[in-house]
């Protein structure tokens, strides 16, 4: 998976997110690690709404590959509200089967 299809991946992601569309999240996802109701409990926990990023913000990502699974990608996604960047984010793990990519929502990390 290239860095701009990752990059494809981790906006969609944030636009669902910013979007509170939880249930679509969950069923991308498979459910895998985090429900709809863990997702929209973790951003409320908040406070603040969410906005999507400034544009700068996709072309420098925090990818890493994942140890011992080739093709797979840890990807961290700073979260945003209209004050700006928080130290708030989403951990995902991208990979692909059969040439669609595979998504994980690993943890949202509220502080």
């Amino acid at each position: 998976m290239s860095p701009n299809e990752l990059g494809l991946v981790a906006k969609h992601v944030m636009k669902l997110l910013v979007e509170r569309r939880f249930d679509e999240l969950e069923k991308a996802t498979n459910g895998t690690r985090l429900s709809a109701d863990d997702m929209e409990a973790a951003l409320d926990d908040m406070g603040s709404a969410l906005v999507m990023p400034p544009d700068n913000v996709w072309r420098d990502l925090r990818i890493s590959p994942v140890r011992n699974w080739p093709g797979a990608f840890n990807v961290k996604l700073e979260l945003w509200t209209a004050r700006g960047r928080t130290s708030n984010s989403v951990e995902l793990t991208v990979h692909s089967k059969d040439g669609a990519p595979v998504i994980e929502v690993d943890d949202i990390i509220v502080s």
